[in-house]
């Protein structure tokens, strides 16, 4: 009869222990959901096509994905001498501005800007000083109108089988030079062609939206949102 109460005891214990261990993982893992959504609700998205056809596929709250996208009217955004000139339509009010006056008026905390599949990896293949040198423009224009805001440079998606005029190696050299202007700066990094390429250095089948082998399905921005989250301690500064 002792054994039994001591067994029951024991049993009891542990059932208490086991349920506190499960609530708190579960109160943890909450959290986490919680803290990585509002991670990704603070961002601000600059780029060309790829980033413009986030207004329609990517894994945004709703209603946010108007007010975190910044693109041009037409959705394209060339890398060129003209891009400090090049306007973006401004999400807050309505207008078409600079991508400088947009940052002057928004003051975005964190700014991931994703540029070079328009024009630049094809067109500076094999200049990419001058690819450096217009990509820098623009990082110049940005942070003189709004000196607070953590620019984050996040590398050109790969192309797949069907790119019949940009190849992979054009894009994993224009990342390089990306990943050295961001070195140079003191900015954050984010390779996001690595996670959507296949085994042949592709952008996966899965991830391709476009007969052209450019433009991304919904799960790749899915792809593309959950590598950022890798990087979240990087980018707010947190230890």
């Amino acid at each position: 009869m002792r054994f039994n109460r001591i067994f029951l005891a024991f049993l009891c214990l542990f059932a208490l222990v086991f349920c506190s261990c499960s609530s708190a993982a579960a109160v943890s893992n909450g959290e986490q959901k919680t803290t990585d959504a509002a991670f990704i609700d603070s961002l601000t998205f600059l780029g060309d096509s790829t980033t413009a056809h986030m207004l329609s596929r990517a894994p945004l709250k709703d209603g946010s994905a108007s007010k975190q996208i910044w693109a041009t009217k037409n959705r394209y955004l060339n890398l060129s001498s003209r891009i400090t000139y090049e306007k973006i339509v401004c999400p807050q009010n309505g207008e078409e501005m600079t991508i400088a006056s947009a940052a002057a008026t928004v003051r975005p905390k964190y700014l991931v800007i994703t540029l070079g599949i328009d024009y630049g990896v094809y067109y500076y293949r094999s200049d990419l000083e001058t690819f450096s040198l217009y990509y820098e423009k623009l990082l110049d224009a940005i942070e003189a109108a709004s000196p607070e805001t953590v620019i984050v440079l996040q590398s050109i998606f790969p192309v797949g089988h069907g790119s019949s005029v940009i190849t992979n190696e054009m894009v994993d050299r224009a990342n390089g030079a990306i990943s050295e202007i961001a070195a140079r700066r003191n900015l954050v990094f984010v390779d996001a062609a690595t996670p959507l390429k296949d085994a042949k250095g592709y952008l996966a089948p899965e991830y391709c939206y476009s007969e052209d082998g450019i433009h991304l399905t919904e799960a790749a921005y899915a792809v593309i949102f959950e590598n950022l989250k890798k990087y979240e301690r990087e980018i707010t500064g947190e230890k």
